[in-house]
């Protein structure tokens, strides 16, 4: 039995921890860490606390992640003075003396231009190119950083900035749910809000929940969805206190009947399963989880 999925399927054991997981769970698993940059990808068996092999890794991940998890490898063994470019990840061995002519301005050396898509880019902050701006100004949001970030470029912006450290991140492919490499924060890329969700408040995916996307429910109404949102949450506040008392209740009956049905069981005993049972219909339709 796979210990993920807790399913028959055939298994085979980790190399680590000898544990079963089935080869459905394990590619799923592996696949969700390279999307979110892992390098060191630790065993998906939680008493395990072993890092999983490097040939298990690619021999189970599909050929476009297999690409992806050897390029982040390739990041992570590349010295300071080598880095990819921000476009199309083309890598550059950056020179001190020699590689680029110096100009007048000593900021003026760390510019790159790609070979391979042309992208002209600072090797020294690791952003487009910023012409008049040294590093540091660029890096704390500098007017032309921020209007570069918020261009739309192939469907999407060209980049997002974390809301917690504020630094800019830029998305090449996957799905809006982001994970900041450098405080880990979950935001989304979109909108640029912080992933968060409440029991019986939903999260951001959901439409109706206050803590969901601007984008995913009238986008162009703002007004509309905060007060169509917001009005689901007073809803569900004033709900959960009268679910709070009617279980209570239950417990009570639940109680009395058990009590009263040791004297007398085909008295009390008989409408006990109706009775639970039409209760607990009527908590599920009021508060849907």
């Amino acid at each position: 039995m796979c210990r993920v999925c807790l399913e028959d399927k055939p298994i085979k054991p980790l190399p680590c921890c000898k544990k079963a997981v089935c080869e459905e769970c394990l590619k799923v698993y592996l696949s969700a860490q390279v999307q979110l940059g892992q390098v060191e990808i630790k065993c998906p068996i939680t008493e395990c606390f072993e890092f999983l092999e490097e040939t298990t890794v690619v021999y189970n991940l599909t050929h476009e992640d297999s690409i992806k998890y050897k390029y982040f490898l390739e990041l992570g063994r590349i010295d300071s003075s080598t880095k990819p470019c921000p476009q199309c990840k083309h890598f550059t061995t950056f020179k001190k003396k020699g590689h680029i002519p110096t100009p007048s301005r000593s900021e003026s050396k760390y510019k790159i231009q790609c070979p391979t898509c042309q992208f002209v880019w600072c090797f020294k902050c690791h952003s487009p190119w910023h012409e008049g701006v040294n590093c540091k100004e660029y890096k704390k949001g500098d007017k032309l950083l921020r209007h570069w970030a918020s261009e739309i470029e192939h469907g999407q912006r060209n980049a997002q900035k974390c809301p917690k450290c504020k630094i800019h991140i830029q998305r090449t492919e996957g799905c809006d749910h982001m994970t900041c490499s450098q405080c880990n924060t979950n935001f989304c890329y979109r909108c640029g809000e912080r992933y968060r969700q409440l029991r019986f408040f939903g999260d951001h995916t959901s439409n109706l929940s206050i803590f969901g996307c601007k984008y995913r429910y009238l986008p162009e109404r703002p007004h509309l969805r905060r007060l169509v949102r917001g009005s689901v949450c007073a809803g569900k506040l004033f709900i959960a206190p009268l679910i709070m008392v009617l279980g209570l209740a239950l417990g009570a009956i639940a109680v009395d009947l058990i009590s009263g049905g040791i004297g007398n069981q085909t008295q009390h005993l008989a409408p006990q399963p109706v009775l639970l049972s039409d209760m607990f219909i009527c908590i599920s339709y009021l508060l849907p989880l």
